[in-house]
């Protein structure tokens, strides 16, 4: 019966065969998604920008994303690049937790790591398609979390000719991150700090101070990146979204509302969106999912006090293997600890699409449980059977389609819309357009840049179409004198739902499915306001 332990790897084979079955399509319906388009179509079109066009990106700047794009800009097959490279790297962090398992555990409990990760839920696959909702920053976690167990279990046999080019490499990656994206300040770069610290207090040995100082060294160089990518970018005029308050911090009602989205993002993430559906067998095994993971990471605090209790630091010191299972504990426990209260006391989270700043929780809980269970058979046989319910709710939803419609006030358009736009566009000579932000990028990507479609929203009670106030490179709003142009009209689009009066009479009019498009004789820029 040995072969039981492994009763959890069939469903990430049966998983991968599916994806990879689907691929294609689930990355074509995930660039439907104006936040997840966003970032190729500024990366495409940033070059052709003149040099006083300034770049506007999101509610945070994704620097680290832009600058892979225009670095892989010139690969012939560059948008194939962009489109597949995020579940690379998914992929690659699912490997890299897998790894820091097998170091401070056995392969049992790697295997069973690597399982729950590649088993993502919709949800979690989705927004890991998505470079510009936050994925690089769990690619950072799970590089510093490997990095940091290689330290504390090899870093002292490692002479600094051999350590100096992952410290340079490993920081220069972090720190891109970091001056991209908040959430490496808060899930990664303090809990990296905290697990050196701890270990080198925890176990007192020599290897740990050199673990200690290799650590921090690793984070000067992720301080100076930092700062060399945050110039950089205020040189070429790119910023994020101004006039943000997301890190302003909330109590009270607030707090409890953000408590309910945490526990329903983790369900949602965790192959466990229940939520409206009629009662059926898959329901009911979402509803487990969604109970397996809340508990799972309403356990780590605990699970962390457990394996750090009840030993002397000379014990410790006499074991070769505790420093790194020290550093591994502290490390995803706090990062999952300070991710939940960075979350339950912001000002940031919404509604359920707030989720995908809670996707660095299911890398905690996939590596410490597994970890915590190795080498003591009830536990892990219970562990396995919540793996093997969590993985096939993953194949189910797998089966099911792969991945979801992106929170939006609208459903994007299809690509067959976006192609019929196109001809009609190529028709009547016209190739740039204005829409919704949910229609603008979607277009663009779809039709490979045979039409240019830019965000804009109806503003002035109505009166007026305003430039959208993210994803946009300033030029897009320039007049182009002699340029007829088009805006694509959508009923259930919150942000164009009719077109203003002080537009004019267009020169033809089609409908394409339940989008209008209106023909212009001159470019729409011309009345287009920079602000609402």
């Amino acid at each position: 019966m040995h072969w039981l332990r492994w009763a959890a790897l069939p469903f990430a084979l049966v998983y991968l065969i599916l994806l990879a079955h689907q691929l294609e399509s689930i990355v074509s319906s995930a660039n439907l998604d104006a936040d997840v388009a966003s970032g190729p179509v500024i990366g495409e079109l940033f070059g052709a920008a003149p040099a006083h066009a300034n770049v506007v990106l999101g509610e945070f700047a994704w620097y680290s994303t832009l600058l892979f794009d225009l670095a892989t800009k010139w690969l012939p097959a560059h948008r194939q690049v962009w489109a597949y490279a995020p579940y690379v790297m998914a992929l690659a962090a699912a490997a890299l937790a897998a790894w820091s398992v097998s170091q401070v555990a056995d392969r049992w409990a790697a295997a069973v790591t690597a399982v729950l990760l590649i088993c993502a839920s919709p949800a979690t696959l989705h927004l890991e398609l998505s470079t510009t909702q936050h994925a690089p920053v769990w690619f950072c976690l799970a590089l510093l979390g490997a990095f940091l167990v290689l330290l504390e279990r090899r870093g002292g046999a490692l002479r600094w000719p051999v350590l100096i080019p992952p410290v340079v490499a490993i920081g220069t990656i972090a720190g891109v991150n970091a001056a991209s994206d908040p959430l490496v300040s808060v899930a990664v770069l303090p809990p990296f700090t905290l697990a050196l610290v701890a270990t080198r207090v925890l176990v007192p040995r020599g290897d740990t101070g050199r673990a200690l100082w290799t650590g921090l060294a690793t984070l000067v160089v992720t301080g100076v990146a930092w700062g060399i990518t945050a110039v950089a970018m205020s040189s070429l005029a790119v910023t994020r979204e101004p006039g943000l308050h997301t890190t302003r911090i909330v109590v009270g009602h607030k707090t409890a509302t953000n408590f309910t989205l945490w526990w329903k993002s983790i369900a949602v993430l965790g192959n466990g969106d229940y939520f409206g559906r009629a009662l059926s067998p898959a329901s009911a095994l979402a509803f487990a999912c969604a109970v397996l993971s809340i508990a799972a990471v309403v356990s780590l605090p605990w699970l962390c006090w457990r394996q750090l209790r009840g030993r002397t630091r000379a014990e410790r010191s006499a074991d070769p293997g505790a420093s790194a299972r020290v550093a591994f504990f502290v490390f995803w426990c706090s990062s999952a600890v300070l991710l939940t209260l960075a979350f339950l006391l912001s000002s940031a989270p919404a509604d359920i699409g707030a989720d995908r700043y809670l996707v660095g929780l299911l890398y905690p809980a996939a590596a410490t449980i597994p970890a915590a269970a190795a080498g003591r058979p009830r536990v892990a046989a219970v562990v396995l059977a919540g793996v093997c319910t969590f993985a096939l709710g993953g194949v189910v939803s797998m089966a099911q389609g792969g991945t979801r419609l992106p929170i939006s006030s609208t459903p994007p358009v299809t690509s067959g819309v976006a192609n019929q736009i196109a001809e009609i566009a190529a028709r009547e000579h016209v190739t740039v357009g204005y829409a919704g932000y949910w229609a603008a990028a979607p277009v663009t990507w779809a039709t490979g840049f045979r039409v240019q479609v830019y965000p804009v929203a109806v503003c002035d009670h109505r009166k007026h179409l305003c430039r959208f106030d993210l994803h946009f490179i300033s030029s897009w709003y320039w007049p182009r004198p002699g340029t007829g142009s088009f805006l694509l009209v959508d009923p259930m689009d919150s942000d164009v739902w009719t077109r203003t009066p002080d537009l004019g009479r267009p020169r033809a009019v089609y409908h394409v499915g339940r989008v209008t498009m209106y023909i212009y004789p001159y470019d729409l820029a011309a009345r287009i306001r920079s602000v609402a």
